[in-house]
């Protein structure tokens, strides 16, 4: 209790002496202007999921120049320094990033998923666009502008000189745009990320001057003790110049508006205050696995859509959100609870927790699955696992799992629009045979309250398990890579049993 306590005084002296500092350090996420004027001050963080140990100045660890194997260049070397140029590779990789190949939505690869070519996030006149922001955010959130190598990455400027910009977080004095309020935040948290996960464009696309919007994902990690880590997701539209050539567009304005903002989207005290609080299971499994990212919830958008009066279940939108979605048959049923674990498919790389070597990882939750039924009348178990902005950001192809799968397994990403679903809580596992029970009390309550199930393909209720207790764990660089299921008594009902609802 005492600690509960200096943790509450802990939050008032922040909303007092630090609320500024918050509102002004707190981001948005679109892009900033490659202009040689532009002076970044923050130190850039680093891609590498390694954390580096901490060695003694006077001890200077010895660095074995290493060679390349496998690899044989003409002329007969095989030493990496003299034939092949990093840097060179490595901006070739990034401008082709900005400028993808025309002929890109006509080859079809099913061991990657290019998100960026995802029609359902992407529509093909802003994606471009769209993926100059990114660019431009992960120059301003991890590449050093001391480094020769980002001052021949500068592009026509992303931003007009006279941008308007509106936004509900409050703008430091130095800040010109968007991504300079991004990189100068970095001084203030502990990990800082953003991930541009859909674009579409509200008017006519031969206009000189159109209108999109881009939904973004942040994730923050807050530095107080405890290490929160904070999810803030939201749309921003745009007023783009498309009087220039094709992927030199300007934006002159940009309105940004917060999910968890209220009915306006402006309120980032409800958006972030119940995500920098202390949870409780994070603080009883210290050490298990840092602070997670979870799932956005918001109030319904329709203001006509409400739980009764009496109802027990929770009413809420989730918003347009990246999964991975792994899925298999359910040969076992109940005896084998394969539902209950996520399958080996699923996996995309593996994480090193301890050592020397250790790696830092992103864990998010809830993990979402489901049973259904095919159209061969064979049950399936099918799971959605939220990615983290971390991980999205930095690549428009994300690997998927290399080995040969067996028959009945399929794993892949997808673009999830926004989802309106009611929810009973539950202490036990997908599987239970309780869980028919509480599927059926929850369905009675949402028909009774006026509120329309959504249907799949046989005609049968969407229902799904959300698995609280459980975290999946993705490192930048390689996708998910671990699953940590935690310890919590069945009496405090951790889970939840879900059914998709009508908007």
């Amino acid at each position: 209790m005492k600690f509960f306590a200096a943790s509450l005084l802990l939050l008032q002296l922040w909303s007092e002496d630090t609320a500024e500092a918050f509102t002004t350090s707190l981001t948005r996420p679109l892009a900033r202007s490659f202009v040689g004027t532009t002076q970044l001050q923050a130190k850039k963080q680093t891609r590498s999921t390694l954390i580096k140990p901490k060695f003694d100045k006077a001890i200077k660890p010895k660095v074995k120049e290493e060679e390349v194997f496998g690899a044989k260049f003409f002329g007969g070397n095989a030493i990496k320094e003299e034939l092949f140029d990093e840097a060179a590779e490595e901006r070739a990789t990034k401008l082709s990033k900005l400028y993808p190949p025309k002929d890109l939505e006509d080859e079809e690869d099913t061991s990657i998923y290019n998100r960026f070519m995802d029609s359902e996030a992407f529509d093909n006149e802003s994606r471009i666009l769209a993926q100059r922001v990114q660019t431009a955010i992960n120059q301003a959130l991890y590449e050093d502008d001391s480094d020769a190598s980002s001052t021949s990455l500068k592009v026509s400027d992303l931003y007009s000189p006279t941008l308007q910009w509106n936004t509900p977080l409050s703008k430091s004095k130095t800040s010109k745009n968007p991504l300079e309020e991004l990189t100068n935040s970095i001084e203030f948290y502990r990990r800082l990320d953003c991930a541009i996960i859909s674009a579409k464009t509200l008017s006519a696309s031969d206009a000189a001057v159109k209108k999109v919007e881009i939904r973004w994902n942040i994730s923050v990690v807050w530095p107080n003790f405890w290490q929160s880590r904070a999810l803030i997701t939201g749309t921003s539209t745009l007023t783009v110049d498309t009087s220039g050539e094709e992927g030199a567009e300007r934006i002159l304005s940009q309105t940004d508006k917060l999910d968890m903002g209220g009915k306006e989207g402006t309120d980032v005290i409800k958006t972030i205050s119940p995500q920098i609080q202390p949870r409780f299971w994070d603080l009883y499994h210290v050490g298990m696995t840092p602070s997670t990212e979870n799932m956005t919830r918001m109030e319904p958008s329709n203001s006509n859509i409400s739980s009764g009066a009496f109802s027990s279940y929770s009413l809420y939108e989730m918003p347009p959100r990246l999964v991975l979605q792994p899925s298999m048959e359910d040969d076992g049923g109940r005896a084998f609870r394969n539902a209950e674990a996520l399958p080996n498919h699923a996996f995309t790389t593996t994480i090193t927790t301890t050592g020397p070597k250790q790696q830092r990882y992103v864990p998010t939750s809830p993990i979402e699955v489901s049973i259904s039924r095919s159209g061969d009348g064979k049950s399936m178990i099918s799971w959605n696992i939220p990615l983290p902005p971390e991980f999205v950001s930095y690549y428009d192809e994300l690997p998927l799992e290399n080995g040969e799968l067996e028959d009945g397994e399929e794993c892949k990403y997808a673009y999830q629009s926004r989802r309106l679903a009611a929810t009973l809580p539950y202490g036990g596992g997908a599987q239970d045979t309780e869980v028919s029970d509480i599927r059926k009390k929850l369905y009675e309550q949402v028909i009774k309250d006026g509120l329309k199930p959504k249907l799949a393909e046989d005609g049968r209720p969407q229902f799904f398990f959300l698995n609280n207790d459980a975290k999946a764990c993705f490192t930048a660089d390689g996708g998910l890579g671990m699953a940590v299921y935690e310890w919590r008594p069945d009496f405090t009902k951790p889970n939840e049993v879900g059914i998709e609802l009508e908007f």
